[in-house]
């Protein structure tokens, strides 16, 4: 793997050459503009300056990475025939370059291209090649090549995933059907990709309780938007025509496609979104390849652009559902949260079947602290997924906490309740309700067992320790409390609730000194408005002197 990868990522290693224009305000600010992945303001930077020095490849070869960051392939196509030209091609050139001559149908020059090339990773110089070669014809060296990838570890799915493909792009359908059959007969992970055309495939060859069964296996038993369309298909008989399968040109882009998908867990999103734009050139009608640009868009902050392919689908595409859940993340992270409840809102209607629509939405009204509309939602999911027999216990763990935030707790305690039902020893749901209960003076020794055995299920969540430690402070077990507050304070150290919680078990021990320390570590932290006051007059006047103003003893004893 590392030997087929080994030139994979040395684009990103591009600095700019230090020359006359390094003191040039328009090169300084490209250079800035690149670093924050702000490729339209970089490309217009980095144009200036290579206008000032037309032949610095390390500028040309940056102006290139800006260009296809925004999706202006063609626009790069024309710089990297300078590089030609020049006879200074890098890997990004050569990469433009045989994305090119893939679109004009250059087969045969590209297969010379590719073994002349130096500087193309060898993942992608072999598949481009054994693509060119079935379509070709020349089906012994094709399957050769994919031999020798399939032989890399990890690799095997992979390369058989590809023979399939070229198959079928170069109409040898029943030969794919059989590739794709051996991918999936296994327990592997297939892509999605690679079910979705495996069952058109079926559909075609009109094999429709065989498509269903395939379905079934991987995706079900409940289905997306796209998926439950190609389900129905089976289900109603209903054939996929021939001409829908993409031919060598078009469907090639998959080689793009998948080497983003192999390497998106490694490489820079930058060279990631490279390899996507360029599946994007060869078949603009590619969701996957297109939301997954959106998606690296989004990791590397270019929200605008990242929406501007979102909406690249309509409204009555089966991917449109995907689409729609990317751009309301987009707008959520950029820090539109309501435009992101809006396209919600709107999705929830169009798909009112589709319980994670009414999620989704749920945890951003949740997030708005908007509970009341949150806890509807939730409920809408839970209801479609109660129909089907298939509610988890996280619905009803969120929902549970919107409930308690709205005051409703007879509710928010039967949902946390019929969470610990589906998952007995989920730390989460134990922690919250056990906490919640020992707030409540209720039910204490169940509550305190709850969090004891969170702490045993998840013993470095510092969350899940401070509240044992404060359910032994509640309890009056002040001894007790102490290690498991420090042992809170040491996970979380910048927390100001556990420095304050610190804080009260030492001045409930005698540790007065060290509790003062503690709150004031806690005011350095941020704490809330109302702790603030609250921490300020423990300094002031002591715990023991708040608590009486509160109406409580010192020497707690819950009953």
């Amino acid at each position: 793997m590392k030997k087929i990868f080994k030139i994979l990522f040395l684009v990103l290693s591009v600095s700019f050459t230090e020359s006359a224009l390094a003191s040039s305000g328009a090169y300084l600010a490209g250079r800035q503009a690149f670093s924050d992945h702000n490729f339209v303001a970089a490309s217009k930077l980095q144009a200036k300056s290579v206008s000032v020095d037309p032949s610095n490849s390390k500028l040309l070869e940056s102006l290139m990475i800006s260009i296809i960051a925004q999706g202006s392939v063609g626009k790069a196509t024309t710089i990297a025939e300078t590089h030609k030209i020049d006879g200074n091609l890098s890997q990004i050139s050569q990469m433009i370059l045989s994305a090119a001559m893939i679109k004009e149908g250059q087969n045969k020059t590209l297969l010379n291209f590719l073994n002349n090339s130096d500087e193309i990773t060898p993942i992608l110089k072999d598949l481009l090649s054994a693509w060119i070669l079935m379509g070709l014809e020349d089906e012994v060296n094709a399957n050769r090549i994919f031999a020798k990838i399939a032989q890399v570890q990890g690799m095997g799915q992979f390369a058989n995933f590809h023979r399939a493909m070229s198959q079928l792009a170069a109409g040898k359908i029943e030969q794919a059907e059989r590739t794709f059959s051996l991918i999936h007969k296994d327990q592997g992970n297939p892509t999605r990709r690679s079910v979705i055309f495996h069952t058109k495939i079926l559909l075609f060859q009109g094999r429709f309780a065989e498509a269903q069964t395939l379905l079934e296996k991987w995706f079900g038993p409940t289905f997306d938007p796209e998926i439950e369309e190609l389900f129905l298909n089976a289900t109603n008989e209903k054939s996929y025509p021939k001409n829908s399968f993409f031919k060598t040109k078009i469907a090639i882009a998959d080689v793009f496609h998948s080497i983003a998908n192999l390497i998106s867990k490694e490489a820079d999103p930058t060279f990631t979104l490279i390899y996507s734009r360029l599946a994007q050139y060869l078949n603009a009608d590619h969701t996957d390849a297109t939301l997954m640009s959106a998606d690296l868009l989004v990791e590397l902050g270019q929200f605008d652009l990242a929406i501007k392919e979102y909406e690249k689908l309509s409204s009555s595409h089966p991917q449109f559902f995907a689409s729609e859940l990317g751009r309301a993340e987009a707008l959520r992270v950029s820090g539109n949260e309501k435009s992101a409840i809006k396209v919600l809102t709107k999705l929830t209607q169009q798909y009112p079947s589709s319980a994670n629509g009414f999620r989704i939405l749920g945890n951003h009204y949740r997030r708005l602290e908007a509970y009341d509309q949150a806890e509807i939602s939730y409920g809408e999911a839970i209801e479609l997924l109660e129909q089907k027999g298939e509610a988890g216990w996280f619905l009803y763990y969120v929902r549970g906490i919107t409930r308690e935030r709205l005051d409703i707790w007879d509710l928010a305690e039967k949902d946390f309740r019929k969470a610990l039902l589906l998952n007995p020893n989920q730390p989460q749901v134990l922690n919250y309700l056990g906490y919640s209960l020992i707030e409540k003076n209720d039910k204490l020794d169940e509550a305190l067992d709850m969090i004891e055995r969170a702490v045993k299920e998840s013993p470095d969540s510092g969350y899940i320790v401070d509240s044992l430690g404060w359910g032994y402070y509640k309890l009056g077990q002040y001894e007790k409390a102490v290690p498991n507050l420090e042992r809170a304070a040491e996970l979380m150290p910048i927390d100001p609730i556990v420095n304050d919680h610190l804080g009260d078990v030492y001045w409930m021990v005698g540790r007065k000194t060290e509790a003062e320390f503690q709150w004031r570590r806690a005011l350095s932290f941020d704490p809330e408005e109302e702790e603030i006051e609250r921490i300020k007059k423990k300094l002031k006047v002591g715990l023991t002197q708040v608590l009486q103003d509160e109406s409580e003893d010192p020497e707690l004893s819950v009953k």
